[in-house]
């Protein structure tokens, strides 16, 4: 039982140490928290965010494509397997930091006052309800 134990330690020290993307995959993740921070605070618009967050990090996103593909490489991958795995690792990461962006949004006037709006007209136009005579047991 204590051997299992110590194996399983090894084994995720061992991933730990093989994880060749980690480095470049904190770097690029850190500065698009950074952009997509800074155009939170900033309130930057909506149109202009999406016009700048393709083109932001673009450094530490090579970085992270390299060390991808040379992982994917090194681990006998052709190379278009592992520019797709590499494409779909920085479409991840761009796609929860928009996400981040756009929740961060405040919600439009207009559809937060329809949900009222839409309630009161409901209440005014539903006749009353008729009481219902007793029924006999």
């Amino acid at each position: 039982m204590i051997s299992t134990a110590l194996m399983l330690v090894a084994a995720a020290v061992s991933m730990q140490a093989s994880d060749t993307t980690r480095a470049s995959r904190e770097a690029f993740q850190r500065c698009l928290g950074t952009f997509v921070d800074g155009a939170i605070r900033d309130r930057k618009p909506i149109d202009e965010f999406n016009t700048a967050f393709p083109q932001a990090c673009a450094p530490e996103e090579q970085a992270f494509r390299r060390a991808i593909i040379a992982r994917d490489s090194a681990n006998r991958a052709t190379r278009a397997g592992a520019e797709d795995a590499a494409n779909l690792e920085v479409e991840d990461a761009r796609f929860n930091f928009n996400d981040r962006f756009q929740m961060a949004q405040p919600q439009t006037p207009r559809a937060a006052h329809a949900a009222p709006a839409a309630q009161t007209a409901a209440q005014t136009t539903t006749p009353p309800t008729a009481q219902t005579a007793a029924q006999p047991h």
